[in-house]
């Protein structure tokens, strides 16, 4: 086993699948884990994902080469406060969060300067937020965002590359501030939507018969209305201006909708049209993602070269670390 050590803070979905992936590895790094939720850290040490897992955060983050925070964007702030003064020298930091401006802000505030900051979000899906959905293939083939400090050193970034290959998953690079316009429309929004489905028909008398009726799709579009409500509440705050403005274009597009369903028959074909380009809309994207087709050749990412790769994580990157900063300057630039 590698001397380079890897900390997960939040042995979760996220935190425990990431430990079983690494642990894919001929020589795997040291993966430690922290949880506040004692015995969801100890079925994730069962599972197999960490060599081992630390009660108190300091003792499991401080020994750490790199470490990531698997964790509610509410809980992050707290959590670098309390470990920025035991942070070795040339520590590499990540998160998972979905909201990335605010996070690289608190890292600006809180961490020191042997600290190097490397925002991240996993763009997986997986079968269950519960821990026992967890699986080393979760990452494979997915995309891995990252979103740089704007000092954050190019070794640093590459050993990010190193481990999200490590995962099987493909790296891109995006700006924090435009990761979460993004993220606010394919991810807060749907919350939003989810919320507003459960408020609008469990407020009425018939919910006792209708809750009957409701299927998968339901359950689906529902989804967002779920979880622990403090998280919740920070994500809808962290991108609430950006999510105002996707909150009115989709408004806009049900008020449209309304009118053409409340409209006499001469409108049936435009209402035909808009169901037609919806449907082939979300078929292409999801044949794009089941088959992780999103990527742009032009901006592919460096080819990691994965024998001896611990030994360059070591060195931050080693050999490779080049040709890695070259590949991130390089889509950086043509972005």
């Amino acid at each position: 086993m590698s001397n380079f050590t890897i900390t997960i803070v939040g042995t979760g979905v996220i935190g425990t699948s990431l430990g079983l992936a690494l642990k894919q590895e001929k020589d795997p790094p040291r993966l430690l884990g922290h949880d506040k939720d004692l015995d969801r850290a100890k079925t994730a040490l069962k599972l197999g994902a960490f060599d081992k897992t630390e009660w108190n955060l300091v003792n499991a983050c401080e020994p750490a080469d790199l470490l990531i925070l698997a964790i509610p964007l509410s809980g992050i702030r707290p959590t670098l406060a309390a470990i920025a003064s035991y942070l070795k020298p040339g520590v590499v930091i990540s998160d998972t969060a979905r909201s990335k401006a605010p996070v690289l802000a608190w890292a600006a505030e809180l961490l020191p300067p042997h600290a190097h900051f490397v925002g991240g979000d996993p763009l997986v899906q997986p079968a269950g937020s519960d821990q026992s959905q967890a699986a080393a293939a979760l990452f494979r083939n997915r995309l891995y965002c990252l979103t740089p400090a704007p000092n954050a050193e190019e070794t640093a970034v590459q050993l990010m590359v190193s481990v999200i290959s490590m995962l099987g998953a493909k790296p891109f690079f995006l700006d924090a501030a435009e990761h979460d316009g993004l993220t606010a429309a394919v991810e807060t929004l749907p919350s939003l939507l989810g919320i507003a489905l459960l408020q609008t028909v469990a407020g009425q008398p018939a919910w006792r018969e209708m809750r009957k009726l409701a299927g998968s799709l339901f359950d689906q579009t529902s989804s967002g209305a779920s979880g622990d409500p403090d998280s919740l509440q920070a994500d809808l705050l962290a991108q609430r201006s950006t999510l105002l403005h996707w909150l009115d274009r989709y408004l806009a597009q049900l008020q449209e909708l309304r009118a053409l369903l409340s409209a006499d028959e001469g409108s049936q074909e435009a209402l035909l049209q808009k169901l037609d380009q919806a449907i082939v809309e979300r078929h292409n994207w999801l044949v794009d993602y089941r088959q992780g087709h999103f990527d742009d050749p032009e901006l592919a990412p460096p080819t990691i070269e994965r024998p001896g790769l611990m030994r360059q994580l070591i060195g931050f990157g080693g050999g490779a670390k080049k040709q890695g900063s070259r590949g991130a300057e390089e889509q950086g630039r043509r972005k």
